[in-house]
């Protein structure tokens, strides 16, 4: 009798041990992050996405006045100048390296603090060819190359407008910086791309293209519009119409590649890329 007791008190013990791993197990995957694979072993381990908005992001910019914007490239233009004097008398590749870093720090908060607001509010067309902000209409294609082109890059602005969305990505940068979604949920896209980290993204769709950017605290999606308000529009990524209703997805990290840097550094040619 007294050994039988001491099995039942053993199996409801170990019964109480179970119920609280695996209490504690739902808990731990219940925390919000994404659970990844561990590259150098096969055991799961928890990636937290970080949401320390970035300094270039800060304060948030509001539409800009337009009427500078030939100043605004010219200032730009003396940057880059100045940049890519220090960048070809640097001594070693380490000091190369931190202009490139210095470059990309610089494009991206001009991109988006200063290029992009100016444009806030042109309005769209198919057909919209405008190369200046707030004057005439602008399509999809041509708002991508324009900027691009007034940032500083030499790209074939009309021939990259016209191609697909895809070979515009594939004109600027290389696979490593390419990533491609398919019948992918908006809320799994957004949360692919705050993984992928902060910096400014090409997205193409189904039928349209435009910028993403990952300011390390929100994803924005920003493009000329060809649903309401019609215009060029900056939009949460995840409450965007467009982006939500596309099946297809395909991102290319423009600031994270070094090549594309280089190139906007020492103003070398961009091949458009059309099949």
């Amino acid at each position: 009798m007294v050994l039988n007791r001491t099995k039942i008190v053993i199996v409801v013990s170990l019964c109480i041990i179970g119920t609280i791993a695996v209490y504690f197990a739902g808990k731990k995957q219940s925390t919000g992050y994404p659970v990844t694979l561990s590259s150098n072993r096969s055991t799961l381990r928890e990636t937290p996405i970080s949401f320390e908005p970035q300094a270039w992001a800060l304060p948030d910019p509001t539409p800009n006045d337009a009427h500078d914007y030939k100043d605004r490239l010219a200032k730009l233009e003396a940057e880059r100048v100045a940049l890519a004097s220090r960048y070809q008398q640097a001594a070693s590749s380490s000091q190369q390296a931190d202009v490139l870093a210095q470059a990309r720090t610089f494009v991206t908060r001009t991109m988006y603090a200063e290029i992009f607001p100016a444009w806030y509010g042109t309005p769209w067309d198919f057909y919209g060819t405008t190369e200046v902000p707030q004057q005439g209409k602008i399509a999809c294609g041509y708002f991508v190359s324009t900027v691009l082109r007034d940032v500083g890059w030499r790209v074939q602005r009309a021939r990259l407008a016209q191609q697909a969305s895809e070979n515009i990505i594939l004109s600027l940068t290389a696979e490593p910086h390419v990533k491609r979604f398919r019948r992918v949920a908006i809320s799994d896209f957004v949360t692919a791309v705050k993984k992928w980290g902060p910096g400014i993204y090409v997205v193409g769709l189904d039928i349209h293209t435009g910028f993403i950017v990952n300011t390390g605290g929100e994803v924005y999606f920003i493009h000329s519009s060809y649903v309401e308000p019609y215009t060029v529009v900056r939009e949460k990524a995840s409450e965007s119409k467009i982006l939500t209703a596309s099946n297809y997805r395909v991102l290319g990290k423009i600031t994270a590649d070094d090549l594309l840097m280089e190139k906007w550094l020492l103003r070398k040619q961009i091949v458009t890329r059309s099949a």
